[in-house]
């Protein structure tokens, strides 16, 4: 799910041009695959290993790599998540959709406690310490953004609303042309109650849709 809290890398095309951006909501996909350690290994490794042969990987592995293509693909149809990006289109255009997946993991980092029992500091660890133990089996992309997601306790750094403002100004930074995606958190504080709503209506459909797919993949 491109529901995920900040790699640099993946391609989205907008127009004739192609803008090298990679993000993932992170913390959302590490929620929805705990506690199985392989399966929140192969989501979190999901944008970075490209094509249908995974045979490089264990079944577990696989499972988890699966696992993150289907979450993405629900999200991506989903309606509140549409509804969601027209609340971005007047200010960041057709960067809304980046914008959506920043900040539903910033919206999953400040209602942490209605979702999980172990708090958002212990929690990322377990993720960091989970993730770092598959260090050889990471494409090189996933390497690199590991480091910086240890480094800077990414998981929690979204918790912030100045947190969040630094990953889009690095963001727009990264453009081929302006983004206007440094503002998208001045907007959000316009159209918060909205837009955590369309949140609240999406995330428990999310939860129930990969529950069930877990119990049948």
């Amino acid at each position: 799910m491109h529901l995920c809290a900040l790699v640099y890398i993946i391609g989205r095309k907008i127009g004739a041009a192609v803008m090298y951006l990679w993000w993932v909501n992170y913390l959302a996909h590490f929620y929805l695959a705990d506690p199985d350690p392989e399966l929140m290994f192969g989501n979190y490794i999901g944008d970075g290993v490209r094509g249908r042969d995974l045979s490089r990987f264990s079944e577990n592995v696989q499972r988890g790599i699966r696992f993150h293509r289907f979450i993405d693909t629900f999200t991506d149809q989903h309606d509140e998540v549409t509804h969601a990006k027209t609340l971005f289109h007047e200010t960041q255009n057709k960067f809304a959709g980046v914008v959506v997946d920043v900040l539903f993991d910033h919206v999953l980092a400040n209602k942490w406690q209605q979702f999980h029992e172990v708090d958002l500091d212990a929690f990322a660890e377990k993720c960091y310490r989970t993730v770092g133990q598959h260090l050889q089996l990471m494409p090189v992309r996933s390497a690199r953004f590991y480091e910086y997601m240890v480094s800077r306790n990414a998981l929690k750094f979204y918790a912030s609303a100045k947190g969040v403002e630094q990953v889009f100004r690095g963001m727009d930074s990264r453009t081929s042309y302006p983004s206007n995606m440094s503002a998208a958190i001045t907007r959000l504080e316009e159209i918060r109650p909205e837009f955590e709503a369309h949140f609240e209506r999406f995330f428990p459909q999310l939860v129930e849709a990969t529950t069930t797919w877990k119990k049948t993949n």
